[in-house]
């Protein structure tokens, strides 16, 4: 009994750590204060957004999350597209369960599942920044692909 609670509390503490802790991402087609200011409001009503920090000329914005509520990504993509604009890139700063990417290798962070993109297998800092390259932020065959 005792080595199945040990068992538990590893898993739980695992699952616990790989999480998105942040989201930058840079929206494309902005021209004006106005338009940074509809993405933020969209971006802001968001029940699992905490805060979002926007960089008007580098049309970036960097959201943060309450605890424990998880990441959704595909709501984040939506408030972006709902307000008129499309997202030109988005990077995640996250715990990884594991200390090495590989390429291909699946990994699982707030209940979606990512694979690595890598021509060679790196080291992951923790926490680590990382790129999500699908195209229009949309999951490819169920799966969001990573790169440094």
């Amino acid at each position: 009994m005792k080595y199945f609670a040990i068992l538990i509390f590893f898993f739980l503490s695992l699952s616990a750590t790989a999480q998105v802790q942040s989201v930058e991402l840079v929206a494309s087609g902005l021209t004006c204060s106005m338009c940074s200011k509809a993405i933020f409001k969209s971006l802001s009503q968001l029940d699992f957004v905490a805060d979002v920090k926007v960089d008007i000329e580098k049309s970036s914005y960097i959201l943060t999350f309450k605890s424990p509520e998880q990441v959704k990504i595909e709501q984040i993509r939506e408030a972006v597209y709902d307000a008129g604009f499309a997202i030109e890139t988005m990077q995640m700063t996250a715990n990884f369960p594991k200390r090495k990417a590989i390429d291909e290798e699946v990994v699982v962070l707030s209940g979606y599942q990512f694979k690595w993109k890598l021509s060679n297998v790196k080291d992951i800092a923790q926490p680590q920044k990382v790129t999500i390259v699908n195209k229009e932020i949309l999951p490819t065959a169920g799966f969001y692909y990573l790169k440094f």
